[in-house]
């Protein structure tokens, strides 16, 4: 239910031609603001049972793109440490033109040992053979 457009609204847009980056509290400081009253509750009518309760309230997610979600988590998302999952474990490359890293062609160490994808030199890696095993997921306490 609380995924319905009913229930549901749009907090802020942060509409600026350039990456806000640093200057993003400016924009959620009164997000913020508002969060922290209502987490210690605020006084609230019910309607349906005629009578008042402390109502509190929390942020459950973000809806984002990668970029903001660097800005809002402190996570860098560029770079060879971009992915949460893989970390120091990770199989991206420097292009060596770009001077970027690129994990296209990666994503075949996440398929199960026994894939048959994993074996196909043609369609990941050019040429190579993957068979090392997928990552191990991080828990939240590793993160």
């Amino acid at each position: 239910m609380c995924m319905t457009t009913p229930y549901m609204f749009l907090r802020c847009i942060i509409p600026d031609p350039k990456n806000p980056k640093g200057k993003i509290d400016v924009y959620l400081q009164a997000l913020i603001n508002e969060l922290k009253t209502l987490w210690d509750g605020v006084l609230t009518h019910d309607i349906s049972k005629k009578q008042n309760f402390q109502m509190r309230v929390a942020l459950l997610w973000t809806i984002n793109d990668f970029p903001a979600y660097g800005m809002l988590s402190g996570w860098s998302t560029h770079g060879k440490l971009a992915c949460l999952i893989c970390m120091h474990r990770l199989k991206a490359f420097w292009l060596g033109k770009g001077g970027k890293a690129s994990w296209f062609d990666c994503h075949g160490c996440f398929l199960p040992m026994h894939q048959s994808f994993r074996g196909n030199a043609d369609e990941f890696k050019r040429d190579k053979v993957d068979r090392s095993r997928p990552p191990k997921c991080l828990s939240s306490e590793q993160i």
